[in-house]
């Protein structure tokens, strides 16, 4: 009984093994569903860690089984919550915490981690990676896809290994390295650099449709600015920003 309690105790989850997890991790939505939303891809990522730490089939259909719960999170923020519930189930397999505390760690963490990637990533880098792709095309052409791509995958790659490896190596720590990361307030600087991108777009949307014997188009594009920010407040900068950028290319693009 004392071997068998220490062998438990020691369980790890083999590198290899963290790997594949991860790997499916990438694939979290490919089997999304209303009623569990991303319950299945979890339990996906998740399953050849189970398979090594469980190797009665009944314990690891139970352990599946709390992972096949609703679960929906911001997919790249989830590799932290996938890291963390690989380090609970070991804790788990060990006899050293209950399997309640599995399902209690990943219902606490999704709701605001979903909203913390949600700002990060969606409203802030992907709006700038595409901005900068914008401004980049007239010298790039097509290639200027390539720089959206660069510049996106630069840094959601990174963080999602850094987030998968933290939450593995922290477990429940997971939400105080997280805290650290400067996502919140990175947030911010990512829309000023969208803000900055997207009055280049306006310049030069700008040029193009005061040039040639065209200035009084000019005049439209920045008039439809000040006016519309004037009479339009709940539009917000943003948004009359992205319609005079809309507006200069269609005159330069000569659509009417």
């Amino acid at each position: 009984m004392e071997a068998t309690a220490a062998a438990r105790a020691v369980r790890r989850v083999s590198t290899g093994t963290l790997a594949r997890a991860f790997f499916r991790s990438l694939f979290l939505q490919a089997a999304w569903n209303p009623r569990g939303m991303q319950n299945v891809g979890f339990a996906d990522a998740i399953a050849p860690a189970l398979e090594e730490l469980y190797p009665d089939p009944a314990e690891r259909a139970k352990a599946a089984a709390r992972h096949l719960e609703f679960f929906n999170c911001h997919p790249y923020l989830a590799a932290a919550i996938l890291g963390g519930a690989i380090r609970l189930e070991e804790r788990v397999a060990a006899g050293e915490a209950p399997p309640e505390s599995v399902s209690r760690f990943k219902t606490t963490l999704g709701p605001p981690f979903a909203a913390l990637g949600d700002g990060f990533f969606w409203l802030a880098l992907r709006p700038v990676a595409a901005l900068a792709a914008a401004v980049t095309e007239p010298f790039l052409g097509l290639g200027c896809v390539l720089v959206f791509l660069g510049l996106y995958n630069a840094v959601h790659l990174p963080v999602r290994v850094w987030l998968f490896a933290t939450g593995y190596s922290r477990g429940e720590g997971v939400v105080d390295a997280v805290a650290r990361a400067h996502f919140a307030s990175g947030t911010p600087l990512l829309k000023a650099c969208g803000a900055l991108l997207a009055g280049a777009l306006v310049a030069r949307s700008l040029l193009e449709a005061g040039l040639p014997h065209r200035p009084f188009h000019v005049l439209l594009v920045a008039s439809t600015i000040v006016v519309a920010y004037a009479f339009l407040p709940g539009l917000g900068v943003t948004r009359v920003t992205y319609i005079a950028a809309l507006l200069g290319l269609a005159l330069g693009a000569r659509f009417f």
